[in-house]
Order: structure tokens, then sequence, then C-alpha cells
């Protein structure tokens, strides 16, 4: 019998709604920006589909999972620098109705929410279940460090129970499919043998949590926007080029003998003695384009 770790990697097929996005920019490696900026996923994210024809396509969508095309709009990347994108599950706040327990099951403790400050997708039992829950202090500030995570997620309804042999009332929940409450069982919620008496937090009535999903972990993407690709210095290096003596003109082409960049020529000298001292290779603003290089070879032949 052979004994080890076994694992999986799923890859993910989240929905691009259940996903949030930010951006920053700097123009170079050594400009600190930490602004960071909101992006909507759905703008430049899209799903990755298998062939039509493909044996392990099965069903009308046929997503490929885990991976997904990112798009860079200009109206957004339009500067030369670094980009960094911070893909993450969408995130969501509700605050806490109670923390209390279910009437059947007394030792599940777990917190309520009010089913209608849900969003409509997770508003079915159990739709909640392995979501991240987090909190918020008082002044607005996260709870560092703190993460329970839902077991489950049910409709449930408020019941009043006798406590012991006494008349002294308690509010407990009980599950509904009518009721208008959702009730969150989270880990770790019960206590350790070690301290019995010692239950972890979960919450307090009106505290904010955020929750978000699970579908993936947060990544963080960077791109860069350069002028120049590998081909078009490759192109200024090996490729074609023609130099106008006459004018000054150096012009660079690309394996099409388009019209890549143009340079002036000149030589700065000595005003007395007119002895050259610098030789110029300046960029030019406006393309001359009687420098083609197809009008200028026809011209030679």
């Amino acid at each position: 019998m052979a004994t080890g770790n076994f694992g999986i990697t799923r890859a993910a097929d989240v929905s691009i709604n259940d996903i949030e996005m930010y951006y920053n920019y700097t123009q170079d490696r050594y400009t600190l920006n930490s602004v960071m900026y909101p992006l909507t996923a759905s703008d430049v994210l899209e799903y990755c589909y298998l062939p039509e024809n493909d044996d392990n396509a099965v069903g009308s969508e046929n997503i490929l999972e885990g991976l997904y095309n990112l798009i860079l709009p200009a109206s957004v990347f339009n500067q030369i620098g670094i980009y960094t994108l911070y893909i993450r599950p969408k995130r969501l706040t509700n605050t806490i109705i109670d923390c209390s327990v279910l009437s059947a099951l007394p030792t599940i403790k777990g917190i309520v929410l009010d089913l209608n400050t849900l969003p409509e997708e997770l508003q079915t039992n159990n739709a909640m279940q392995g979501y991240k829950i987090e909190y918020l202090n008082s002044d607005g500030s996260k709870l560092r460090n703190v993460v329970r995570y839902v077991v489950t997620s049910n409709k449930v309804s408020i019941t009043s129970e006798n406590v012991g042999n006494t008349s002294q009332k308690v509010q407990r929940y009980r599950f509904d499919d009518a009721g208008t409450l959702m009730f969150l069982q989270l880990t770790p919620s019960s206590s350790s043998d070690v301290k019995p008496n010692s239950t972890p937090f979960i919450g307090t009535i009106g505290q904010t949590i955020i929750f978000s999903n699970t579908f993936f972990s947060p990544l963080t993407v960077e791109v860069d926007l350069v002028e120049n690709t590998i081909e078009t210095l490759a192109n200024y290096v090996a490729g074609e080029q023609i130099k106008d003596v006459q004018n000054g003109i150096l012009t660079y082409y690309d394996k099409n003998r388009n019209i890549l960049k143009q340079f002036n020529l000149y030589e700065i000298k000595d005003d007395v003695t007119d002895v050259p001292l610098f030789e110029v290779k300046e960029k030019r603003d406006t393309i001359d384009e009687a420098q083609s290089f197809n009008d200028v070879i026809a011209d030679i032949q």
C-alpha cells in the first residue's frame, strides 16, 4: 500500500461578472505610482472556447477553463510605459443582522443576513458555499488576518424558544425556503477541545462584512507598452535603409518597404576654422514621403 499527498489543480471557469480588476500606470521602472484605477472586467476580459469539432466539447457553451483573452482598449492603455493589472474575485459588503444558532441544531452557530440585500444569484440555498468572509472595524478599517469561510448558506425564519425551564425567550432560527433571512454557517466557528469555552470570532451584530468568491486566486499581470518591438528593432539594424546625401535624410523601412522612421543627418562645424566638430542624427517630426523606397529605386533605375 502506498501513502502520500495528492492534490488537484483545477482550471477556473469563473464568470467574468464575478471578477473585479484594477490597474496602475508608471512611465518607467524608476517612477513609483501607487494610485490604482478600476476597470470593468467585461470590457477587458472575454472567454475562450473549445473548437466546435473538439471531442472534449460538451454542451452548448464549451468554455476552455482557465484561459481568458485580455483586451487592452486604446481608451485606457494609450501611453508608453508599464501597466500593472490586479485581478481578484469580486467583493461585496453586507451587514450582520444577528449571530445565533439553529433551533434544531443548537450547536451550529452562524451569522444571519437579510436575504433581500444579497445579489439574486446568491439568494438560493447554499449559493454562498465556499465564499470567504472578512470583517470591517467600526471605523471602516479592515480587521486584518481574520478570515472565515461559508460552510452552508440556507434560508431561515425566526423562531422563539424558552431557555431551559424558564419563561425567558431566546431568538433562534429554523430552515424555511420561504424565509427572508440567510443563515451562514462558518468555519472555524466551534470551540476546540483545548479551550471548550472559547469560541472563534465570527462577527458581531451590526458589523460590516466583506464576502467574496473563492473560484480563483488573485493574480497580477504586468503589461509593457513600448515604442519598438523586436521586429522593428531588427528592421533598424538589418533592414533596408536609404540615405539621401543631398538632403541629409536617413530613412528606415520595414520588410514591406514602408517607411518606419526618418532622421536628419548633418554636421556642426567650427565657426572660424570650418572644421567638423559633431555629426548629428536627429529624429524628424514629419515624414518625407518622397523618400519612398520604390520611388527612389525607380528614379535610379
